[in-house]
């Protein structure tokens, strides 16, 4: 019995299953396995042996309580009574992990998530949203760039690892289906290019592997040739969104296709407006430290003030101090 168990367990090795599976599995390997237990402890007392029978009841009851726990963890919403784990690591000083927690953490951002590729912009930055004209090839360019960065390992479109449970709960709270690329994901390389009076944004796995995505319909509220005449506008994002989404049935959660799309965000600048600084932060911190010290005043100033006030009473001429005194003669002055 023991072997067989040990065997299904060691099975499943070589499938790549989920952690939260996996642990189902075994949770119903091990409830199954502890009745055998059950069984060989009423042999003992059937034999004649009350206490080895005892000590594989007890063992039945410990496996058993176990059992418990996880079955309420893996299969159920609800907290198991009587949980002793608590206890048992403010004992022991142990921090416990979430297993489901850390699987779905690190799906979910086991892809670059919704990064800026294309520069980094503040939060000074304006930015415009767009919306884009996107031709059937160009559909079928997406979806192509799309399967290509998941083969590379660069996306993971998997539902951020949530169960079908997990997933009709979202959905019911949300009011939204729950699309298998949870969180939007910026393409590596994108770029914006004109063509035929037209911007178009070209993006994929890298440049020798781009194709064109879309093409851009209005910036703003503009459309994309007024925008630029207005406007300097620079591509800021260009990110994967959408896929194939699910909603809640009365079965858990169903699968709907639906084809990825592109959503980019254009930053952008006036015109007339001068070219923003490239160190804003060390601008402010020059402009704060002449507000603190003051304007710089000049050596001479104390000339310069009493010369004003005697050339208004007429009684010198307005020539500019140079450091030497007035009333010596033009030949003592200058030494000629």
């Amino acid at each position: 019995m023991f072997a067989l168990f040990q065997t299904i367990a060691a099975s499943l090795g070589y499938v790549n299953l989920s952690a939260t599976i996996k642990s189902r599995v075994y949770t119903i390997l091990a409830t199954g396995g502890n009745f055998y237990l059950l069984y060989v402890s009423y042999r003992f007392f059937r034999n004649g042996f009350p206490g080895r029978g005892s000590l594989f009841i007890l063992a039945f009851l410990v496996i058993a309580y176990f059992c418990y726990l996880n079955i309420m963890y893996y299969f159920t919403d609800k907290q198991a009574k009587y949980d002793l784990s608590p206890k048992v690591e403010e004992v022991l000083h142990i921090e416990s992990k979430d297993p489901l927690s850390e699987e779905e953490q690190a799906l979910a951002h086991a892809g670059l998530g919704y990064i800026q590729t294309n520069g980094i912009f503040s939060e000074d930055e304006d930015f415009l949203p767009a919306t884009l004209n996107i031709s059937d090839t160009q559909k079928q360019n997406i979806q192509e760039v799309e399967q290509a960065l998941q083969d590379i390992g660069f996306v993971h479109a998997n539902y951020a690892g949530l169960t079908d449970k997990q997933i009709a709960k979202r959905v019911q709270d949300s009011g939204k289906e729950v699309h298998k690329l949870v969180e939007p994901v910026a393409l590596p390389y994108f770029e914006m290019v004109k063509k035929q009076k037209k911007l178009v944004i070209r993006g994929g796995v890298n440049q020798m592997r781009s194709a064109e995505l879309a093409t851009v319909k209005t910036i703003g509220l503009l459309p994309a040739s007024e925008a630029v005449k207005k406007f300097d506008v620079y591509l800021a994002t260009a990110a994967l969104t959408g896929g194939p989404a699910k909603k809640a049935t009365r079965q858990g959660a169903e699968e709907f296709e639906r084809l990825y799309q592109i959503d980019v965000k254009f930053a952008y600048k006036k015109k007339d407006a001068p070219a923003p600084k490239l160190n804003p932060v060390k601008e402010k911190e020059l402009q704060s430290a002449e507000v603190v010290q003051g304007p710089e005043k000049s050596p001479n100033a104390a000339n310069e003030k009493q010369v004003v006030v005697e050339n208004e009473t007429g009684s010198k001429t307005s020539e500019k101090p140079t450091g030497v005194d007035h009333h010596l003669s033009r030949k003592e002055r200058y030494g000629r």
